[in-house]
């Protein structure tokens, strides 16, 4: 009997597995990219930050793969060029993988997984100009030219499947960029309104402030008349310097979030997090059967 549990156990969790590698599959083809709900990291390269830096610096205990087995699909990665190459970097601790080896982990897993898609944000951790640069050759190099999105008003989930969308903050390269309130292609004109929530630190109310303005932008995006990309992050931190405390923001924000959408679920575009639970990945990716885009599924 025991031997037989452990069988079924070893199968259930094969296929809860299976299933959170392709979620996406469920997805209408002809669904607008930017409305589908995605649940995504912040700093998604720090599982590798060591002592003492990871005392204040790590906002995430799982890999890169981990978090693409756990559902994740939208992956803030902040280089810097370190030698000859960009080195994945929060501020100035090293997360010992570079940037090539973050895109290679992504791109085999599309590879393996053709019905999905992710969205990688890029953000300058130093290097100016000549680091963008950098960021544009290492995606061309990295990641084939039919697997790199590009980025039009009207994307459609299967424009995606099998792709990887770059947002870059800091500067153009392949994909788009982030421009004041738009999202612009970096090869053409094309653009579209982007809603951005990112208050990520502060002192005394800052835990009740945080809360505030991620919920005003979850009813925001409820109800928008507009197309819009939203990046509505849950992430931040309390304290300063070495004192900084992200898993007390994660520890209060994330299960009032996790309650919000178990009662209300709604569209909520993409929503950055440290630490995320399984249960609050499942509660986004959850979202997108809510969705009037979704009624027909």
């Amino acid at each position: 009997m025991k031997r037989l549990i452990s069988i079924f156990l070893l199968v259930f969790c094969t296929f809860a597995c299976a299933q959170k590698s392709g979620w996406m599959a469920s997805l209408d083809d002809t669904m607008p990219a930017w409305r589908v709900s995605i649940p995504g990291t912040h700093d998604s390269g720090t599982a590798g930050v060591r002592f003492p830096a990871r005392h204040y610096a790590r906002t995430q205990a799982m890999t890169l793969s981990e978090q693409w087995e756990a559902g994740i699909r939208f992956f803030d990665l902040r280089p810097k060029p370190d030698g000859q190459a960009l080195g994945i970097y929060h501020g100035p601790a090293d997360c010992h993988i570079t940037f090539i080896e973050s895109l290679q982990v992504l791109t085999a897993k599309l590879q393996q997984n053709p019905t999905e898609f992710c969205i990688v944000m890029t953000n300058l951790a130093g290097g100016g100009q000549e680091a963008m640069e950098m960021v544009d050759r290492e995606i061309r190099k990295t990641v084939p030219e039919r697997m790199t999105a590009a980025f039009t008003s009207d994307l459609k989930v299967k424009d995606l499947r099998g792709k990887i969308l770059f947002i870059h903050r800091s500067g153009k390269a392949a994909g788009a960029y982030r421009r004041g309130d738009n999202l612009y292609a970096s090869d053409s004109n094309e653009h579209m309104p982007l809603c951005w929530q990112d208050y990520f630190c502060g002192n005394g109310d800052y835990l009740e402030y945080k809360w505030y303005l991620l919920e005003n932008m979850l009813d925001f995006f409820e109800t928008v008349s507009y197309d819009a990309w939203c990046i509505n992050h849950a992430s931040g931190y309390t304290g300063r310097g070495i004192s900084t405390n992200i898993r007390r923001n994660a520890n209060v924000t994330n299960p009032r979030l996790l309650e919000r959408l178990l009662r209300h679920p709604v569209p909520t575009g993409i929503i950055p997090m440290d630490f995320p639970s399984q249960e609050l990945i499942d509660a986004i990716i959850s979202c997108n059967r809510d969705s009037p885009c979704c009624a027909n599924q």
